[in-house]
């Protein structure tokens, strides 16, 4: 693997591309009715992928891209203060940026724990088992606090948090179904894993797009999942405590950092409107094309089998250099006893390994 400015810039490019792409899917409702989770799931994957591994590999092809790579290798090669080049310069930028970010996440971290600790410390523990008759195991406790903004799960402790106060029967069935299932799915570290890729590429703004908009879908695919052996009936008593719980919630706001947290109700009216509409319309797509998703999946071999490169001709660079076809018409090798070959232009020789693209192109060849 090899890490170039080449493979951070075709990096970026399809990341950019996929990013829109998945925000595009997520964000209009009518895509609901081609696509579902398990696209948005494939999707996500893949660029996290392609970020995590910005490098170019054995198979990886060359392709020559002047007129975009050329100026963007003549900017980054720029001496200022002496001669520090510009890249240099903008490599330990980052470098210091990701120190940062790594300080921060640390700092949330051991915040969120303390607090969570607290809370737990200082409210009425259950078991889902004891509100629900009807409940998958594992037997999650369920705190109840009044330090709580929302029903949630918070950190990494397996346990949900409600606030205290008054819920339905069906609201709390509905309420413990979904927090369970982002537990039971591990979606806090899902998040962990975005936040590293916030941290790696802080300077990217698409990446806090893609944050925001995989935070959207966890939700998505929790309600999903919840719902899915639902009928019709269930499915909407399932919107309607969404909307329900909304209205009780209203006057609160999240406290707590969305990369350590998840909760049932999100603080934008129009992403619960998706999800709703996404729930009523859930009947007319269960599955997303399996051929699709294959072709989504190898997306990432196919993206890391190009790479683009510049070319310089004619510059201070080249001054004095041969072409191939110059080298071809004016060198010519010889072929000594032992098998091995010389390359000679002029005056001097060059020992050389392996001479079958020369031979092939047409060079002339001496035997001793």
């Amino acid at each position: 693997m090899i890490f170039s400015i080449s493979s951070v810039f075709i990096t970026l490019c399809v990341s950019l591309l996929l990013i829109a792409l998945f925000s595009f899917i997520l964000t209009h409702e009518k895509s609901y009715r081609l696509f579902r989770s398990d696209l948005l799931f494939i999707l996500a994957l893949i660029t996290c992928l392609r970020l995590f591994f910005p490098f170019e590999f054995q198979f990886t092809k060359t392709i020559v891209l002047p007129p975009i790579m050329n100026p963007l290798i003549d900017i980054l090669n720029l001496e200022i203060f002496g001669q520090i080049k510009l890249l240099n310069i903008l490599l330990i930028i980052w470098g210091i940026g990701i120190i940062v970010g790594l300080g921060i996440y640390i700092h949330n971290v051991l915040t969120v724990n303390k607090a969570e600790n607290r809370i737990l410390k200082n409210s009425k523990r259950i078991k889902m088992s004891e509100l629900l008759n009807d409940f998958a195991s594992p037997d999650y406790d369920v705190y109840i606090s009044d330090s709580v903004p929302s029903p949630m799960v918070l950190g990494f402790k397996k346990c949900i948090l409600i606030p205290d106060i008054s819920f339905t029967k069906e609201e709390l069935f509905n309420i413990l179904k979904h927090e369970a299932q982002h537990l039971r799915q591990n979606d806090i570290l899902l998040k962990q894993v975005i936040s590293i890729l916030v941290i790696l590429y802080w300077w990217f703004p698409p990446i806090y797009f893609l944050r925001k908009n995989i935070n959207f879908y966890i939700e998505v695919r929790a309600d999903e999942k919840v719902t899915d052996q639902l009928d019709s009936s269930s499915t909407l008593d399932y919107a309607q405590t969404l909307l329900d719980v909304q209205k009780k919630l209203q006057n609160t706001k999240s406290v707590f950092s969305n990369s350590l947290s998840s909760y049932l109700i999100g603080e934008s009216n129009s992403i619960l409107s998706y999800r709703i509409n996404y729930l009523l319309n859930k009947q007319f797509k269960k599955k997303t094309n399996k051929l699709l998703l294959g072709l989504l999946f190898i997306l990432p071999i196919l993206t890391n089998s190009i790479i683009f490169e510049s070319y310089f001709s004619d510059t201070v660079i080249t001054e004095g250099t041969l072409s191939e076809e110059e080298l071809i018409d004016i060198g010519y090798l010889i072929q000594q006893n032992d098998g091995t070959y010389l390359f000679c232009i002029g005056n001097e020789k060059y020992p050389i390994q392996d001479p079958t693209d020369l031979i092939k192109s047409g060079i002339h060849v001496i035997k001793e």
